[in-house]
């Protein structure tokens, strides 16, 4: 069964979000080149609050998360990524997905973003 967590998060004030995206753009070529246990990366910034960001990640199964979490890419990603965040908004709920249709969902490049 496919788990999926949705992290859901806020920048700090000033913070450098290009680098920050670079970082998220790193750990999803990660995912692509070397997790073929994840299903999905979903970045989403809030139009009407640009520091407030969600990643919603969708892996096969727990043993996928586990290798995730246990990974390089993942401890590169905080590294690289965590200084910029409001780490106190930070919330990562595990879900269950009840309902999904991905049908004419288009891929976005990081450049396109």
């Amino acid at each position: 069964m496919s788990v999926t967590i949705v992290n859901d998060y806020r920048l700090k004030t000033g913070a450098d979000k290009d680098a920050a995206m670079a970082a998220a753009a790193e750990l999803v070529r990660d995912f692509i080149d070397h997790q073929p246990g994840v299903q999905l990366s979903l970045w989403l910034e809030d139009r009407n609050e640009p520091l407030h960001h969600f990643h919603i990640t969708i892996f096969d199964d727990q043993k996928a998360v586990d290798k995730v979490r246990a990974s390089e890419g993942i401890a590169r990603f905080v590294e690289r990524f965590y200084p910029h965040m409001d780490q106190s908004t930070h919330l990562a709920p595990t879900c269950a997905v009840w309902l999904l249709d991905g049908h004419g969902v288009k891929k976005v490049p990081f450049e396109d973003a």
